[in-house]
């Protein structure tokens, strides 16, 4: 067991995913960013599990990603809001030293750090979307909401 410490956490603005407006967040274990390049089939990946079309009654197409660069693997994980107020998510990991990138195992999952940033995201969107008033304005409101960086 390791003792728990803060970790170096950014968010870098939104993205486009498939269609869909994903908070973009990245956490490192030791201050080295995530490599975007290297998580190019994990994006990939990502993109190929979020439900099609994004805006259908229920679903506003908006969501996060987390770029975690751990102590033995990368993670991306990746939330939506769908059902109105239910919140999927897929993890995808890929072991330090090479081998590819795969959807999360028994056992595997987000963790302390990723926690913080859902936590944060869920507050979000219940005082947006879930607060009532016109869904776009809505939307737009949960999207402009990004937690703040932190040194860790």
């Amino acid at each position: 067991m390791h003792a728990y410490r803060p970790r170096p956490r950014r968010c870098l603005g939104l993205r486009d995913l498939g269609g869909w407006m994903l908070k973009h967040y990245e956490i490192s274990v030791d201050g080295v960013w995530p490599d975007e390049a290297g998580f190019g089939t994990a994006l990939a990946l990502a993109e190929a599990a979020l439900p099609q079309p994004p805006l259908v009654p229920g679903r506003l197409g908006v969501g996060f990603l987390i770029l975690h660069r751990g102590r033995d693997c990368d993670y991306l994980v990746l939330a939506w809001w769908d059902r109105e107020n239910e919140l999927p998510l897929r993890v995808f990991v890929r072991p330090h030293g090479g081998g590819d990138w795969r959807a999360a195992r028994d056992g595997e999952s987000f963790c302390v750090w990723d926690l913080e940033v859902i936590g944060f995201e869920r507050d979000a969107y219940v005082a947006t979307v879930l607060g009532g008033g016109d869904a776009d304005l809505a939307r737009a409101d949960y999207l402009v909401r990004l937690l703040p960086d932190a040194a860790g």
